[in-house]
């Protein structure tokens, strides 16, 4: 068996078969296999109460390991039970609630923190960055965001995507109240920038 068996015994036996399929796994490959789950529960499912659980269930199985592969696992799990309930994505296609977001925002502190406790740089610990300053802006606290979005934006300038830097800049404009067009307007004339600049006008709508 491996991750993707998860899914598997979801599709075939339900919540039922979800826990012992992840308890014949080893216990990193069973966490990857939970993140498998939630990114099949969010795209596939629609399913906002089926992450939550997903989420909590990998918390309990990891318990106080100190094993980095389980973590770095647990990590991906925080990232993306934040990203799935952050409303600045604009997606139509499940409803998250104003109250549902800000309940994330933990697993955004907690993405970040494994981040450093597994001592990531650059682009990982940039983007762990932003998720921060992504949910600062949704919760209201402009200035935090700011900070972070501009640390984030120096992060991932240690990679090889100067249009995430720019759109990591353009961020922290917008949730400063600051004019964030002229970046847009690089990021738009950037082949495939759109996809960034598609992003920060998103989270200008809901956030303003």
């Amino acid at each position: 068996m491996d991750k993707h068996s998860v899914v598997e015994a979801f599709e075939n036996g339900g919540w039922d078969a979800v826990r012992p399929a992840v308890l014949e796994l080893e216990l990193v490959d069973g966490v990857k296999g939970l993140n498998q789950l939630m990114i099949h529960l969010r795209w596939e499912l629609k399913d906002h109460e089926g992450i939550a659980r997903v989420a909590d269930m990998a918390s309990e199985l990891a318990g106080d390991t100190e094993d980095e592969g389980v973590l770095g696992a647990l990590k991906a799990i925080s990232f993306n039970r934040a990203a799935f309930f952050w409303r600045g994505w604009g997606d139509s296609d499940m409803t998250i609630s104003p109250e549902m977001e800000i309940a994330s925002t933990g697993y955004a502190v907690r993405n970040l923190q494994l981040a450093e406790r597994l001592g990531k740089v650059g682009v990982p610990l940039g983007r762990a960055e932003w998720l921060m300053g992504a949910f600062d802006w949704a919760n209201g606290d402009r200035d935090s965001a700011v900070i972070r979005f501009q640390r984030a934006a120096e992060l991932v300038g240690e990679g090889d995507d100067p249009l995430e830097t720019t759109m990591c800049l353009a961020y922290a404009k917008a949730a400063g109240g600051e004019d964030a067009s002229e970046l847009l307007e690089v990021l738009d004339a950037a082949e495939g920038g759109e996809f960034y600049s598609g992003q920060v006008r998103s989270a200008l709508s809901f956030y303003g």
